[in-house]
């Protein structure tokens, strides 16, 4: 449409990095500008990672299944159902994933179907909803307050929903994997972190071995709530991060590493980071493993 974007970022901080990574800017041969005209290959791939950096620099994304639409106003009507239904609703859109198969790859295939149906009833509502206006046409000033309530609401579900769909996804894939935990349970000082294996019960007794236990925290992205996770279950020295987050800075990174901070990842994401934090960072995979082998015992 002729119009140009310039985005500032501060050197070596994690957007950065992320645009750098989305357009295959990190090895550039000389200083100046290079131009691309599409994403890099690699990149394209990974829509979700993709579509969140686009996002967050005011590019937004269109992604829809529209032979799926009625279906999903048949089962759900006018209004989404809870997080935990819709997510088992995308995950039965998907007979080909069997959730046994490579947990990196089943995760990533759920969340992005779950986000692409959720785009394509959300952009439904929306058009409904603003068919019918806002608040009473008499005052403009309750028109402009009902719609800036509205596009709030609808940030607000955006993030929260993510959120909860990829604890559900995960959920699913230790349900699968018969791998035992508790979702929520409340530790010391009201702490509630995501996911505690094997459940609440061994982390209370005292009895139990420490080195048995493991605690998940669950972030789409980590930003500074990454710290949230470190005081969520005090008997456990070690926390895992689970997040979808790509090309997090080194910095940010090491901070996690002093503080015993595990970072865990789908396993295409891990490309977006440097060689460096490759050689420390955990794929579902592996902690799935992990976790199975603490069990075992």
């Amino acid at each position: 449409d002729g119009s140009l974007l310039v985005i500032v970022a501060e050197n070596g901080s994690s957007i950065a990095n992320q645009i750098e990574w989305l357009f295959g800017l990190s090895n550039l041969g000389h200083p100046g500008f290079s131009v691309r005209s599409e994403l890099e290959t690699e990149q394209d791939r990974i829509a979700f990672a993709s579509r969140f950096i686009l996002e967050t620099i005011g590019v937004e994304c269109e992604v829809s299944e529209e032979s799926l639409l009625d279906q999903m106003l048949y089962k759900f009507g006018s209004a989404f159902p809870s997080t935990k239904i819709f997510s088992e609703y995308a995950r039965s859109t998907l007979r080909d994933v069997n959730p046994n198969d490579d947990a990196d790859h089943v995760l990533m295939a759920w969340m992005e179907r779950e986000e692409v149906l959720f785009r394509t009833m959300e952009r439904y509502l929306i058009a409904d909803r603003l068919a019918h206006g806002f608040g009473n046409n008499a005052s403009s000033a309750i028109n402009v307050e009902g719609f800036l309530s509205y596009s709030l609401s609808i940030q607000n579900r955006r993030k929260s929903r993510a959120g909860h769909a990829l604890e559900n996804h995960l959920e699913s894939i230790f349900q699968s994997r018969s791998i035992r935990y508790a979702r929520h349970a409340i530790t010391e000082n009201k702490a509630r972190p995501d996911f505690l294996f094997p459940s609440i019960e061994s982390y209370r007794d005292q009895n139990f071995a420490t080195a048995d236990l493991t605690m998940l925290g669950v972030k789409t992205t980590c930003k500074d709530r990454w710290r949230q996770v470190i005081s969520e279950a005090d008997r456990i020295p070690m926390k895992y991060l689970l997040s979808l987050e790509s090309a997090i800075s080194q910095n940010q990174t090491d901070e996690m590493l002093a503080r015993n901070v595990q970072l865990v990842l789908p396993q295409a994401i891990h490309t977006s980071y440097q060689a460096s934090q490759q050689e420390w960072l955990l794929n579902v995979k592996s902690f799935t493993e992990l976790v199975l082998k603490k069990q075992a015992v």
